[in-house]
């Protein structure tokens, strides 16, 4: 058909009105790098080079040379910085006339290429495409640190809040380590400079080879981060060596064959340095973004530290129930008075007992005593005795600073 036919206002020729130099010219234009080869084999038909039969000007950038100077040669005599896979995929896609797509990175080029070869015309002959894919592949894996990142800050925030303090933030330091591949991961709780607690885990392989607890008690470490945050919440130490401009005898003796690289954070709250979060001898070759996870680990264990002193100054400030050993009115109040000072989430729970009368007058005040020690020990087992108080003679109430609205509602229906 080469008459030309109307469907609806759109018309069209037969594409047997164009020539095969026409539909070389329209690849010329290609917005991705083209060529096409004619495989050569050997008498048992295995592929040993491919002639250029076209190549657009893309593809000529590519390999360096002029496409009049490959048109009509071999791979193997024009192109230098070959890839040796592209002799398999012009076999797969000309002979056996399967197509292939392949991602790969280009070194000279700094650039991500995804390579099409696909069978064209008949067998022996094949076409490759290549589509530069760096922004979509550096997208791809900005994505991916974002979500490897946030996945084990989001695991490291569980950790913290289904725990004990103490067992929390081991739980933490253990899984930060592993999941940086690091030797080394603690926590340094200061006064000043001074070290108030360190809570650490270590490689088991290289415990012996990194500083201890009295290293970093006796060496002045704190020091040392404070002038290497330089008023910021994180510093990354690529090489501990250049410490020794500064600092040589501190280097030999704390860190020389012992911490090549470390990451420090502070962990404060509010203004206040609550103490540091240090990572040493880390992977620099992971899907991670691993100073945003460590700053935002150290703003986690802030939270809990201040979540450990406010409770600890609540219940120092608090006096107990006699009988129950759960806070009474008094330091009740007193834990009204912290936390009206402060923007914090709380849960409150109210119960009272219903038929103590009943029980002191006819079994006897012993036996209402041991009523309300049975329904504060229930109480007390599922808030927790410190944050539990008894207000009345048979009334009691929990103040849960810092809990999820979700998490209070499954302990009030427990």
């Amino acid at each position: 058909m080469t008459e030309l036919e109307n469907h609806g206002k759109i018309e069209y020729a037969s594409t047997t009105n164009f020539s095969s130099n026409d539909i070389l010219y329209m690849l010329k234009d290609l917005p991705d790098a083209c060529c096409i080869f004619k495989v050569l084999t050997d008498p048992f038909g295995t592929v040993k080079d491919m002639l250029f039969l076209f190549a657009n000007e893309k593809y000529a950038q590519l390999v360096r040379k002029p496409s009049a100077e490959l048109i009509g040669n071999t791979y193997f005599n024009t192109v230098k910085n070959r890839d040796e896979d592209w002799i398999r995929y012009s076999y797969q896609a000309a002979i056996l006339r399967q197509s292939s797509i392949i991602r790969t990175y280009n070194s000279d080029f700094d650039k991500w290429f995804e390579f099409w070869s696909v069978p064209v015309y008949q067998k022996g002959f094949c076409a490759f495409i290549i589509h530069d894919v760096t922004a979509a592949k550096r997208d791809e894996d900005d994505k991916t640190l974002k979500r490897n990142s946030n996945n084990l800050v989001i695991q490291c925030a569980k950790e913290l809040s289904s725990a004990e303090f103490g067992k929390g933030i081991r739980k933490v330091l253990k899984i930060l380590g592993t999941s940086i591949e690091a030797d080394h991961a603690f926590i340094v709780e200061t006064l000043g400079d001074e070290v108030k607690a360190i809570h650490e885990w270590a490689n088991g392989a290289a415990t012996s080879k990194l500083p201890s607890k009295k290293d970093i008690e006796n060496n002045n470490f704190v020091s040392m981060w404070k002038k290497q945050l330089n008023n910021k919440d994180i510093a990354v130490i690529n090489d501990t060596h250049e410490i020794c401009e500064t600092n040589k005898k501190f280097y030999d003796e704390n860190l020389a064959g012992k911490v090549q690289r470390y990451i420090i954070s502070t962990v404060r709250d509010k203004k206040d340095v609550l103490g540091y979060l240090v990572v040493d001898n880390y992977a620099n070759d992971l899907p991670l973004n691993v100073t945003d996870v460590i700053e935002s680990a150290a703003i986690f264990i802030s939270y809990e530290m201040r979540n450990r002193a406010l409770t600890s100054e609540m219940m120092y400030l608090g006096s107990h129930d006699a009988l129950t050993g759960l806070g009474n009115r008094y330091s009740l109040n007193q834990t009204l008075g912290l936390l009206a000072g402060i923007s914090v989430k709380v849960g409150v729970c109210y119960t009272d007992i219903n038929g103590l009368k009943k029980v002191n007058d006819e079994k006897g005040h012993e036996a209402g005593d041991e009523l309300i020690k049975q329904v504060a020990n229930v109480f007390g087992s599922i808030f927790k005795k410190k944050f539990c108080y008894r207000i009345g003679g048979d009334e009691f109430i929990s103040i849960l600073p810092e809990i999820e609205e979700e998490k209070f509602n499954e302990l009030v229906k427990k």
